[in-house]
């Protein structure tokens, strides 16, 4: 799990500059959101995505391949690091 957390921390670090100035999210924000949903949902980080929802909302979409090597998709508020769905 601590290689996944440093290759998200290392791609979202370098992707982060290609948001406007008022969207995306703060690479911390991003890794927390990423633990909140691998401690709601056990498994390897397949994919993460930043959703811009209407408001100026936003969600992380985390990918998550449990042990069973089913596909499951986590969505994370990242402002309160709770689950929005499952």
């Amino acid at each position: 799990m601590r290689k996944t957390l440093l290759a998200a921390a290392i791609l979202c670090g370098s992707a982060l500059p290609a948001f406007a100035a008022d969207k995306g999210l703060p690479a911390d924000q991003l890794i927390a959101a990423i633990q909140a949903a691998v401690a709601a949902h056990p498994g390897q980080v397949k994919e993460v995505e930043v959703d811009e929802k209407r408001g100026n909302k936003v969600e992380v979409k985390v990918e998550i391949v449990s042990a069973d090597g089913k596909d499951h998709e986590v969505r994370i508020d990242p402002a309160t690091r709770q689950v929005v769905r499952k």
